[in-house]
């Protein structure tokens, strides 16, 4: 009983949504203009609340109570099969809508009611809706026989935006920590034929990953490794899957290659003679020969390469092990309530001295977390909600410490009992999701707004953000944990909270990857994708006429694509009536989808990313209740359906990256449309004007608006209302090289300045001959990106420099000859300015520049680009001059096709104390670079060279390195000779050398 203790447990937040959708006016309303019987509605409504006063008790009773435990099993599926029937009606009532709408657009149609071939239905919903009441009403006798109460609610709710838990935060591991790292940087631990492999061994929820993490961010860490790469392996282990990962760290481009041995010739080429660390966190695998397979295209990596694994069974470390295994420990007492109380009273508040009347019970309660920092997290991210003693005495003598452990922590377990009944809901269904699968936020909110978990209390917040909300209370609570490897913002779930997930859900979730029996109750369904999906694998889902989702799960994060038999989308998926989340994405095979897709008007989630989709059936139109629509890569996609304007409750539309040339015209009636990736500008007689994006008020995210150059009169783009658009986050105005009316242009995008809170812009082929006061405008102080291509008749750039924000910019073919002062946006000196020019700016990239001659700088340039670590210039052969001499954060410089600059005498350099790479490609102009024949001792640590057929020798700043790591030079033919007294010695063996003349 255990095992499925809680499994109905998010019942109340369901049936509050059922009894708010009854009371609703608007249903009210509708329900009056048809034969349906509104008594019979009225009984329905009582009823759920007489069940739902009691769920609190029943949730709290069924763990000591199998009856009531049962009970609650069979009236979650009675729950589920009401909300199957209202939302029977509630289609019908968007089809009469939706009807009535394009009635009153035609002057030769008179809309009826009751002329839909729907009206038959009324007497059959009214005789399922009688028996509906009869069962529901069986147990609402029942919860007296049970001795079910009415209890109050337990859980006070905390604003989310304040519950932040700083996760880096780490308590008793100190001692751990100091003998990894000496581990790792020792010469110990390895012969010169093997990889240092240290295995961290300990239970689930101790804190090995999290050590981990420690070890692999670490400064000292960092500086001693030239590349580092995490994988997540799991208990489902692929050597395919892991192999593809570390070579994608590795080379940092997707593989689209699945040949194993094809992945291993390259993964040794490209780790030969480099210093790695690899981390290989949750093995499970303790075959030593899987093992050895997946490690021998590693051993060409130099030596005092490490490997990290994090496991809990004793012999995977084993198998692995080459330093001494380290066991993690539980932390003491002392310890987890140390980390319960940071949780509990945020970081700043040592030991519960906020609030020390509640020290001696959180004692208490961290003693029984058994040492595990996961349970200690996640109890005090319930408690930090709690300043009542009695509450925190509650969670104290709580029934659920005393079950059996049976593989879930009691901690985790009191986690979810005490989390609100919507959280539950959302927390359960993240079941679908594999362990150690990364959780994307958006897409992840999208799904829950889908299934209708999603409440709308609060009238000033859309559907999104209160799913934004509901995320940030679980991570806050840490059942959902984030990391940030590799600067990239990722969120899971611990496979303890996970497998807690997966048991409170019961049998409303199935993931395939378990096999098993599946029970009929099963609602939401996933499955990982393999390369060709066949029949077979789904034939089961027949009997499933309930279900609710179908998602596939891309383990590999491979967009090759994948195969999906056609008998699975043309015959099974169709008779699946009750789905609402539906995803397809990454099947390469699906080019069509039948007519027969419009049945499934309960959809509110359709994922056709990546896939062949030629076209969509003009049935798609009948999917009412659609919210979200991704077509994103659907590079076949060629025009959306002509009465797309029926789906009116479509909030998302992503587009991008398919080749739709023309909106269809009635997607202006979608006015609850938040996303919308693409507008496409039609001609003067055909297609949509551009004020038509005025029509979307609640557009935010991305938005890229196409064919500008078909505006005919700029004042059509007052009508866009850009400034207004205040959610808009990255904004794309793009022209076509046909430019008619130069004037006409420059006042389109002068009219088209977007609100202030614009973090990314691109402008792209834009024809006027300058660019509007905005554009550079410092109270665009959100602005992080900027790309600005191919605008050919602009011949000076806008004051970039001003914008306070900015940290990526890129430049890239325009005609101008000069760069000046203007692009900094200073009138004065800066020495006596308190302005400084691009004070944020990392990465500068300008290319394909043909005319460009000349970069002017201030003499005194050292206040300019302070924060600059990546500077790219490519294809600007005319360019001779000085790069700025003041550069204090540089890292990596690349030259590509500059053979003129190239050639300039240098300069004082101040930047060659921070430099660690240089690249040079394309040259063939010159012998010898000046440029880089600097005397200067600097601390360059990397080099390559790319077919520069002329050059004769290396450049002094390669040859005076003192810290040089790597060289690679690639046809360069004419190198006739190394210096005579030698390469530099900091690359002797075993650092990596590579030539390819």
């Amino acid at each position: 009983m255990a095992a499925t203790l809680v499994g109905g447990a998010f019942l109340s937040a369901t049936v509050q949504t059922l009894v708010a959708k009854l009371a609703s006016q608007e249903f009210c309303d509708y329900i009056r203009n048809t034969k349906l019987n509104s008594s019979l509605l009225a009984e329905l409504e009582t009823t759920l609340l007489a069940l739902q006063v009691v769920l609190d008790d029943a949730e709290l009773k069924q763990i000591t109570n199998t009856a009531v435990k049962q009970w609650m099993d069979q009236l979650k599926d009675a729950i589920y099969d009401a909300e199957d029937l209202l939302n029977q009606i509630n289609y019908d009532s968007l089809r009469c809508t939706v009807e009535k709408k394009q009635a009153e657009n035609m002057t030769n149609q008179v809309w009826n009611l009751f002329s839909s071939p729907f009206k038959n239905l009324y007497g059959e919903i009214n005789s399922q809706m009688k028996i509906m009441c009869q069962r529901l009403q069986l147990f609402a006798q029942q919860r007296d026989i049970l001795g079910l109460q009415t209890v109050s609610a337990r859980v006070s709710l905390r604003t989310p935006s304040s519950s932040m838990v700083n996760e880096s935060v780490m308590v008793g591991r100190k001692d751990d920590k100091e003998r990894l790292v000496s581990m790792l940087i020792s010469d110990s631990g390895t012969t010169n034929s093997s990889i240092g492999v240290v295995a961290i061994l300990g239970m689930g929820g101790v804190g090995k990953t999290t050590l981990a993490q420690l070890l692999y961010n670490d400064k000292e860490v960092q500086d001693h490794f030239d590349l580092k790469v995490w994988v997540c392996v799991s208990e489902d282990f692929d050597i395919l899957r892991v192999t593809k990962t570390i070579h994608e760290s590795v080379t940092s481009r997707a593989g689209e290659s699945n040949n194993l041995d094809s992945l291993r010739v390259e993964l040794n080429k490209n780790l030969r003679d480099k210093r790695f660390l690899l981390v290989l966190d949750d093995l499970w695998n303790d075959s030593y020969n899987d093992w050895d397979e997946l490690v021998t295209p590693l051993i060409n990596g130099k030596t005092g390469s490490r490997v990290i694994i994090t496991t809990r069974q004793q012999k995977v470390a084993e198998v692995a092990h080459t330093f001494p295994i380290h066991k993690v420990d539980p932390l003491s007492d002392d310890d987890c309530w140390s980390l319960l109380s940071k949780h509990a009273f945020g970081s700043e508040v040592r030991g519960g001295s906020k609030c020390p009347n509640l020290e001696e019970i959180g004692r208490k309660i961290a003693k029984k977390c058994g040492g595990l920092p996961i349970a200690a997290k996640t109890l005090g991210g319930i408690l930090r909600s709690k300043v009542d003693a009695k509450e925190w005495s509650t969670i104290l003598n709580s029934d659920i410490w005393n079950l059996p452990n049976d593989h879930i922590l009691p901690a985790l377990r009191l986690s979810y009992q005490y989390l609100p009944s919507h959280l539950k809901r959302c927390f359960a269904y993240c079941s679908i999701f594999p362990k150690d699968f990364p959780l994307d936020k958006k897409e992840l909110i999208l799904l829950w707004m889908a299934e209708g978990f999603l409440e709308r209390s609060q009238r000033n917040k859309t559907a999104e953000e209160v799913g934004h909300d509901y995320f940030i209370e679980l991570l806050s609570r840490s059942l959902i944990q984030q990391s940030n490897d590799d600067g990239k913002e990722k969120f899971v779930m611990h496979d303890l909270v996970n497998d807690l997930a997966l048991v409170v859900s019961g049998t409303s979730c199935f993931r395939l990857e378990f096999g098993g029996n599946m029970s009929k109750n099963v609602r939401h369904f996933s499955y990982n994708q393999g390369d060709y999906d066949f029949f077979k694998k789904f034939e089961v889902l027949y009997d499933f006429k309930c279900l609710r989702s179908f998602l596939p799960i891309n383990l590999r994060n491979w967009v090759g694509g994948y195969y999906l038999s056609s008998k699975v989308v043309e015959d099974l998926i169709p008779k699946l009536k009750r789905l609402r989340v539906l995803s397809l994405k990454y099947y390469r095979n699906i080019n069509i989808l039948p007519e027969s897709v419009g049945s499934l008007v309960e959809l509110r989630y359709l994922d056709l990313s990546f896939t062949g989709i030629k076209s969509l059936p003009n049935a798609t139109c009948n999917l009412y209740n659609l919210q979200t629509l991704n077509l994103t890569q659907c590079e076949n996609l060629t025009e959306l359906p002509l009465h797309f304007g029926k789906l009116i409750n479509l909030r998302h539309l992503d587009i991008s990256k398919t080749n739709i040339k023309e909106m269809p015209m009635q997607i202006v009636g979608l006015n609850n449309l938040q996303t919308l990736t693409d507008f496409s500008v039609g001609k003067q007689d055909t297609g949509l004007s551009v004020k038509e994006v005025g029509k979307f008020p609640n557009l935010r995210g991305k938005l890229c608006i196409k064919n500008l150059q078909n505006v005919s009169d700029a004042i059509e783009a007052y009508d866009v209302n850009m400034r207004k658009k205040e959610h808009i986050e990255e904004l794309e105005l793009q022209w076509s090289k046909q430019t008619e009316d130069s004037r006409t242009e420059k006042d389109v995008l002068d009219i088209l300045q977007p609100s202030f809170n614009l973090r990314k812009l691109i402008i792209r082929l834009y024809g006027g001959t300058s660019f509007p006061s905005w554009l550079g405008d410092p109270l665009f102080s959100n602005m992080v990106s900027l790309c600005i291509s191919n605008c050919e008749y602009c011949v000076t750039l806008p004051p970039l420099g001003q914008l306070p924000s900015l940290k990526d910019l890129t430049i890239e073919g325009m005609t101008m000859e000069t760069i000046g002062l203007e692009f900094y946006g200073m009138t004065v000196e800066p020495s006596i300015s308190l302005f400084r020019p691009f004070q944020s700016l990392e990465s500068l990239q300008i290319s394909s520049m043909p005319n460009w001659k000349e970069w002017i700088h201030y003499e005194n340039d050292e206040f300019n680009f302070p924060r600059l670590r990546t500077l790219c210039l490519s294809q600007c052969p005319k360019l001779k001059g000085h790069l700025p001499s003041s550069l204090p954060s540089i890292d990596e410089i690349n030259i590509t096709g500059c053979d003129r600059l190239l050639t300039t005498p240098p300069t004082t350099l101040h930047w060659l104390s921070s430099l660690n790479k240089i690249g040079i490609n394309w040259s063939t102009g010159s012998s010898q670079w000046l440029l880089l024949e600097i005397d200067s001792p600097c601390v360059l640590q990397g080099a390559t060279i790319y077919y520069c057929d002329t050059l004769f020798s290396l450049p002094k700043i390669i040859r005076s390195s003192i810290c040089l790591r790597f060289l690679i030079l690639y046809d360069v033919p004419s190198l006739a000779a190394f210096p005579t007294d030698g390469l530099p010695t900091s690359l002797h063996p075993p650092r990596s050398f590579h030539l390819w003349l």
